[in-house]
């Protein structure tokens, strides 16, 4: 599922990865309500019987008042099992500084008394750095809900 819905570039390289792998893409247009897509992708999904749905918000800026609005609205219209914020490992640093804005802008922009935050982490991009340690390294003071090692090739 992608939420994305205002930038028109957003809204076609899924198909061609969809296709190859057997994901089936919910997509409802251009310039809809993320938070009420994603609903109706989740009811969906439900009554065809599958188990996960991946909500992609594809390209949210943490300084952008907007559109971390209607991310927090999303997360707090849906209640999703996890929340996970996808950064580039080639970022270093940098990558914990926007997760500690994304985390700072939901609580800011939530309209729940007790805002949905950031579960963990999915680290990008690992084959365009040389330290993998240190990319990982750069998150290690950080407090996740779960966390899980997928893959480091």
């Amino acid at each position: 599922l992608r939420t994305h819905t205002r930038r028109l570039t957003a809204l076609h390289p899924p198909e061609k990865h969809g296709g190859r792998t057997m994901v089936q893409l919910f997509e409802k247009g251009y310039g809809k309500d993320a938070a009420g897509i994603a609903m109706e992708a989740i009811a969906f999904a439900r009554n065809q019987g599958f188990d996960v749905v991946l909500v992609d918000t594809a390209g949210r800026m943490q300084d952008n008042a907007p559109l971390m609005t209607a991310l927090a609205k999303l997360i707090t219209v849906n209640t999703p099992d996890l929340v996970l914020f996808v950064g580039e490992a080639l970022v270093g640093n940098e990558a914990v500084d926007q997760l500690v804005k994304f985390n700072r802008a939901l609580a800011d922009h939530s309209m729940a008394q007790t805002p949905r935050l950031i579960d963990g982490i999915v680290l990008t991009k690992f084959d365009t750095i040389d330290d993998k340690d240190l990319a990982e390294g750069s998150f290690q003071g950080l407090k996740f809900k779960e966390t899980k090692t997928l893959n480091r090739f």
